[in-house]
Formats: C-alpha cells, sequence, structure tokens
C-alpha cells in the first residue's frame, strides 16, 4: 500500500482551507448584502409610507375644506354641510371631528379637527394621518396643520408693510361684533385671540409691556420682538403663536364712480342735506375738491355717505383738535377715499356703531405721502386700508382707543392706546371665501400635543 508523500497532503489541506475561507468570505458578503437589501427595502418602504401618509393627511384637510365651501360660499345649510353621519360636531367648543379611512387595500386612517367650523373664527384644520406598514414596524404617524383666513381687505387686525413699533404697554386684541343683532360693543367680556399683527417686509417689536391677545406673524426675513404673544387663559408668552410666514397683497385702490355726484361748493357741517341727491344704491357720493378745506370742525354724518377728497397730498383731509368731532350718527355710515393727511386728536372720531360704518381708504401714491393719527382721547372705530401711509396710534389720553382693523405702510402705537380688531371686517370688500394663511406639518412631539387625543 502506498500513500501520498506529506507534502502532496499539506498542499491538498491549505487548499481545502483557502476554498473554506473563501467559502466563508462568500457566505458573509452574501448575508451582508442580503441584510442591506432587506433594510434598504424597509427604508424604501417606510419611505413609500411616509410620503402615503402625507397624502392621506391632505386627503382629510380636502374633505374639511369641501364642507366649509359648501357652508360658506355654497349657502348650504351648516347642519347639511356638516353631516351627522360623517362628522361629530361641538357647538359649544365650535369644533368638528371625523374618522376616514380610504379604501379597504389601504391600512391606513386619517382623523381630522376643524377649528372654527361654524366660522365664528377663522377655521384650523388639523389632519393625523397613521398608516401600519405591512411588514410590522411601527406606525407611520403625519400631522398637518392648515389655517385660513378670509379672503379681503381687512381678514386681520394691523397689517403694515415695512413694520410695527410699539412702545410702552399697549394691548391688541379682537372681538366680533357680528356675534349678535344689534351689533356686539367691544367689552372685555367679550374679548377673544384672533387678533393677527402681521408684517411684510419688516419686523413687529412690541416693546417691553406689549400684549397681543393673538398672534404676530412676519416675512420670512422678519422677527418679533418684546412683550408678550398669547391666548385668552394666561398672559404668558406662547411661541407658538408667532411664526415667519406671513404674506399679504395690497392690491390697488380704485375711486367709486357713481351715476350720480354732489360736488360740493362749500365745507359742510352736516351730510347729506336735502339739496343733494342719492346714488342708484342710496348712497349719497360727494366730490370735495381740493380748494376746500379739510374737516377740522363739528360735521355729522346722518346718511350714507362715499367722499372723494383727492389732490391733498401733503394736506389735511382731516384735523380734530380739542372738542371738535367727526360724527358718524347711528343713521349714517362714510366711505372716505383721500390721499390727505388725518390727524384725530381732541374727541375725534365719534362712530358708536361697527367700523364698518367708516371706512377710510388711503390713496396716497408715493410710499409714505401720507400720515394718519389718532392720538389724545381720540377714539377711532373704523377701517383702515392705506397702504403707503404711516399710521400713528399715540394714546396719552384717558381713553385712546381703535377699534376695526388697520392696514398701512407702517404703524406705530405706544401705551395709551389700545387696538381691538373687529372681526366681522373680515367679511367686508371681497371676504367671500378663505385662503390658506398657514400650512404646516407638526413634527416635534410638543407641536402633536395639543392634537394627539382626537
Amino acid at each position: 500500500m502506498t500513500t501520498a508523500p506529506s507534502s502532496l497532503r499539506s498542499s491538498r489541506g491549505s487548499v481545502l482551507i483557502v476554498a473554506m475561507l473563501f467559502s466563508a468570505i462568500i457566505g458573509i458578503s452574501l448575508a451582508s448584502y442580503l441584510r442591506l437589501s432587506t433594510n434598504t427595502l424597509k427604508i424604501a418602504t417606510r419611505s413609500f409610507h411616509s410620503n402615503s401618509a402625507i397624502y392621506l393627511a391632505e386627503t382629510g384637510i380636502e374633505l374639511a375644506m369641501t364642507c366649509l365651501t359648501n357652508n360658506q360660499t355654497n349657502g348650504v345649510p351648516l347642519a347639511t354641510a356638516w353631516p351627522s353621519s360623517t362628522w361629530t360636531t361641538d357647538t359649544s367648543a365650535h369644533t368638528a371631528t371625523a374618522t376616514f379611512t380610504p379604501s379597504s387595500d389601504v391600512n391606513g386612517v386619517v382623523k381630522v379637527l376643524v377649528q372654527n367650523y361654524d366660522l365664528t373664527g377663522n377655521p384650523t384644520i388639523i389632519a393625523k394621518a397613521m398608516i401600519t406598514p405591512g411588514d410590522g414596524g411601527p406606525v407611520i404617524a403625519k400631522y398637518l396643520k392648515i389655517s385660513l383666513s378670509r379672503r379681503g381687505l381687512f381678514t386681520n387686525g394691523l397689517v403694515a408693510k415695512d413694520g410695527i413699533t410699539w412702545v410702552g404697554h399697549p394691548e391688541a386684541d379682537s372681538w366680533n361684533s357680528a356675534a349678535a343683532s344689534p351689533p356686539v360693543p367691544y367689552a372685555v367680556g367679550v374679548r377673544r385671540d384672533n387678533c393677527i399683527v402681521g408684517c411684510v417686509n419688516g419686523n413687529i417689536a412690541l416693546g417691553s409691556g406689549g400684549n397681543v391677545y393673538g398672534y404676530t406673524k412676519t416675512g420670512a426675513t422678519g422677527s418679533t420682538s418684546g412683550g408678550s404673544v398669547h391666548g385668552l387663559s394666561s398672559t404668558t408668552h406662547d411661541p407658538t403663536r408667532v411664526s415667519t410666514d406671513f404674506s399679504a397683497n395690497f392690491p390697488a385702490i380704485t375711486l367709486p364712480s357713481p351715476s350720480i355726484i354732489n360736488v360740493l361748493a362749500a365745507v359742510p357741517t352736516t351730510l347729506p342735506t336735502g339739496a343733494h341727491s342719492p346714488n342708484s344704491d342710496g348712497r349719497y357720493y360727494y366730490t370735495w375738491g381740493p380748494t376746500l378745506g379739510g374737516i377740522t370742525a363739528n360735521t355729522t354724518i346722518t346718511g350714507n355717505v362715499t367722499i372723494t377728497m383727492t389732490g391733498r397730498a401733503g394736506n389735511d383731509a382731516i384735523r380734530l383738535t380739542g372738542t371738535k368731532t367727526l360724527t358718524v350718527a347711528a343713521t349714517g355710515s362714510v366711505i372716505l377715499y383721500t390721499d390727505g393727511n388725518i390727524d384725530a386728536k381732541g374727541n375725534g372720531v365719534v362712530n358708536t356703531s361697527t367700523a364698518e360704518k367708516f371706512q377710510i381708504y388711503g390713496t396716497g401714491a408715493a410710499t409714505g405721502s401720507q400720515s394718519i393719527v389718532v392720538g389724545g382721547n381720540g377714539n377711532l372705530v373704523a377701517a383702515v386700508y392705506a397702504p403707503n401711509a404711516t399710521v400713528e396710534l399715540k394714546g396719552g389720553g384717558s381713553s385712546g382707543n381703535v377699534m376695526g382693523s388697520v392696514v398701512a405702510k407702517s404703524i406705530s402705537m405706544n401705551g395709551g392706546t389700545n387696538f381691538h380688531y373687529d372681526e366681522a371686517l373680515g367679511n367686508l370688500n371681497g371676504g367671500g371665501g378663505y385662503r390658506t394663511s398657514q400650512w404646516k406639518e407638526l413634527q416635534t412631539a410638543a407641536e402633536r400635543a395639543p392634537y394627539t387625543g382626537f
């Protein structure tokens, strides 16, 4: 019997060991590749489900928007627009909630919460979409929050193109004069926290003691400093009520062109008079020429009046000092178009009705060419749209207040003046329908916390 030389046996053993090592390496590589492929598939699947959850949440948003549109724009009654078969409504909390399952082949669900579904304030829609992956992984949840605001010139409280500055301890809040009939006057007891102080291009400085019962919003490069922004329950600053995604349009003002216009030959003390004729809409339209003086003496408006006072850039349209007042009677209303300055000190403008009854449209063409000042005990109950004007709300008297809405180039306000936004103005001048004022995905636990329970 012959045997292989020991060197040959050793060589064969070495080859076997090398082959085994290569096999092990190949096996480990294959196992690693399979694991990598599996993990990649899981990541891709979760990414797919994550995107699907966003789409699912947006579906919930659309369903809520359809109900809002049916009620607000199409005139469908509230109970019909939000059917009880789908939605659970709470009239005291002004909320509507619903749960939707898209189809049997989608292992997901979307829950929707609508705040102010009954349009008692600007609606907010929160959609929470949850998808359960088929691989047994954790549930994927996506939260979307959509804030809506009315379309119109006066859908916010204080809006400036270039900057808002407060000094001292002024306050801003809101109320809804249209909550009942007759209109509800402002009082602390009907205060709400829906006042938006917004600035498109600049910053908002609230001073050392300013209080905003509502929200402050700037553009992407702007900021809010000082003061406190909060809700009704606490005056502690709430950073979730401060944002940097604000935008606003400032459409050009179109002067009225009625078929019947009354041309004033002298400065009146009462409008209208028996010598003047109304237009077909029942309003009295006046051209107040630049050669006439402005409103500087006691003046009373007893009917529905529209006044055009142009050609006054750099000069006064209204200047009230001491005991001089512009009185808008309970039977009257004023729409004023002017490029002149307005200075309402002393007792100012007496308007015991709503801001809708006194509308001011600043037609100054050049930026900063027009100024509007309310000071002393002067109270202003008005809707002011003057996108090229500087507005100063100067308190210092015992009862300086501005009630309504103000849109301007810049706004300054000091501690003797408080501002109260009338939410009813959201329906004035193109206020039909709603627009999206904020779209936000809630990503952090703190952002999601208020909505995890619905």
